[in-house]
């Protein structure tokens, strides 16, 4: 099978290649057109939070989605001026108008606990529907920031900042760049041949365009898949996609030195190589797809976004590689100086846009650019760079420093396990959980915000747990004042903030 497939798509290469092409294309503009349904809410079956947060959706709407943030603000006087607090009211009224998005004002019966115990901080709760995902929700986080800088404008000593990740700036991770200008120095280093090493990015790009994007923004219609799931199968196909083509591209190789021509180095790199890349994509695929066993929406969207992904890179690599190979074989192994110094701007700029350095990409973009024109008029940059002179087997430093560790494998045991164990020191120093608004930079406004709710109220206010209670007599409020003084005697808690005063009872409508 795997030879008549090689063959079949040796021999039908342009037929194979406009194939990929049509389907790159024709999932991404299908995938823009149905347009994508990404869902932003994470579930957890039936728990004790989810029942929670289903208490607070009905009597508290959006508080029940936990996803949301705060206006915080601070005056050095207070919020005795009634200038000032109609100014405060009406901005509270500006973003609650804002759709899929409501406010609790500090200065109402519910926001008691809102204000600090001297009266110089405040924030006013913003909670989001379930239907904002991270996108949308630093869209609207600029809109508030932007109608929130008249009103601090009016009075001095008054700063409002805008808290809450759900409404920071979401910038998509940009890592996967950095790691594919690194594959591009490694490839050409290792194959010497810059052709040998497009290949198998080409096919990881291709892989991941069509699965990862197309069929994936597709899928968001069928299933609930969560808005980061594309960049996580972008970083597994791109991964996977270089190493397999890579497998395969280096048997094709050896066979072609070895004297094969190319529909036999082709068909024979697909009947070993490509029989392990095969093995090897079913088994992720397989593997992701155990995801689905969890139970959790979110989790299995993301299974079936990084399977896809991996499966269409998969089957990039066992059909669009030999067309690729039936196209190019004759200079896989020619280099010429323009494409090498072109190979190595793109490097470059690659690395600036991943890093977020316009200066490295513009120069990175920029003297790729040039490199290519000038090639036009300067011959030497069309000259091929001379090739690699092939050394002996004995004589390559893979087989040197496979002897030398074959001649002391005690000592080198003891040297590689001692350094894996330095390298594993800062596990005993993990500290795990998630990442909140502390971790912004100082300069942002959602940093700034976090930084004025803890020192106005204290440790540990950032990061609450929320306890929902229902009573059957709405005047009854024995059982919230005990549960709130068994919690303070916690040491592991840092304050307890009721919902309402020890002397008030409790709203008829909460």
């Amino acid at each position: 099978m795997y030879q008549s497939l090689a063959r079949w798509c040796f021999r039908h290469r342009w037929l194979v290649v406009a194939f990929w092409i049509l389907a790159l294309i024709g999932t991404n503009v299908a995938g823009a057109a149905v347009g994508a349904a990404f869902n932003s809410e994470f579930d957890s079956l039936d728990s004790d939070s989810a029942r929670g947060f289903e208490v607070l959706n009905e009597y508290f709407e959006g508080a029940g989605s936990g996803f949301g943030g705060a206006l915080v603000f601070e005056s050095i006087d207070g919020f005795d001026d009634p200038e000032m607090m109609a100014s405060m009211n009406a901005l509270f009224d500006e973003v609650a108008a804002i759709e899929d998005l409501t406010v609790v004002s500090p200065f109402s019966p519910l926001g008691a606990g809102q204000i600090s115990p001297d009266g110089t901080i405040a924030f006013a709760q913003i909670n989001l529907s379930a239907r904002i995902d991270e996108t949308e929700g630093a869209r609207i986080g600029k809109r508030i920031v932007a109608l929130t800088e008249p009103v601090a404008a009016q009075y001095d000593g008054l700063s409002i900042e805008v808290g809450g990740a759900a409404l920071g700036e979401f910038d998509p991770p940009q890592s996967e760049l950095i790691g594919l200008a690194f594959a591009i120095v490694v490839l050409v280093l290792a194959f010497g041949s810059v052709l040998a090493m497009g290949l198998p990015v080409g096919i990881a790009l291709a892989g991941v365009g069509t699965g990862g994007f197309g069929l994936v923004n597709l899928l968001t219609n069928a299933f609930s898949i969560p808005e980061f799931a594309p960049l996580i199968g972008v970083m597994i196909g791109l991964g996977v996609g270089i190493d397999y083509a890579l497998f395969i591209v280096t048997r094709y190789r050896e066979l072609s030195h070895a004297g094969a021509s190319p529909e036999q180095a082709v068909v024979g790199a697909m009947d070993t190589a490509g029989r392990a890349v095969v093995f090897a994509g079913i088994t992720v695929v397989l593997s992701l797809l155990g995801m689905l066993l969890i139970g959790l929406s979110f989790v299995t969207g993301l299974g079936i976004a990084a399977a896809t992904t991996v499966a269409v890179t998969l089957a990039a690599s066992i059909t669009l590689l030999p067309a690729l190979l039936s196209i190019t074989h004759a200079n896989v192994e020619v280099t010429r100086w323009r494409g090498l110094i072109t190979a190595g701007f793109a490097a470059i700029a690659l690395l600036g846009v991943g890093l977020g350095v316009p200066v490295i990409s513009a120069v990175g973009a920029g003297g790729a650019a040039l490199t290519l024109l000038a090639s036009f008029v300067v011959p030497a940059l069309r000259r091929v760079v001379p090739p690699r002179r092939p050394k002996p087997v004995r004589e390559t430093l893979s087989y040197r420093w496979s002897r030398a560790i074959q001649a002391r494998p005690w000592r080198f045991v003891l040297v590689g396990g001692g350094i894996l164990l330095l390298l594993t020191a800062p596990v005993f120093g993990l500290r795990l959980g998630f990442s909140d608004e502390g971790n912004f930079s100082p300069d942002t406004t959602t940093r700034r915000a976090y930084d004025l709710i803890a020192e106005g109220f204290g440790p540990g206010f950032n990061g609450p747990i929320i306890v929902a209670i229902t009573v059957d007599d709405p005047t009854d409020i024995t059982v919230v004042q005990t549960l709130a003084a068994r919690l303070a005697e916690d040491p592991g808690v840092a304050q307890v903030s009721p919902p309402f005063p020890s002397d008030r009872a409790l709203p008829q409508s909460s």
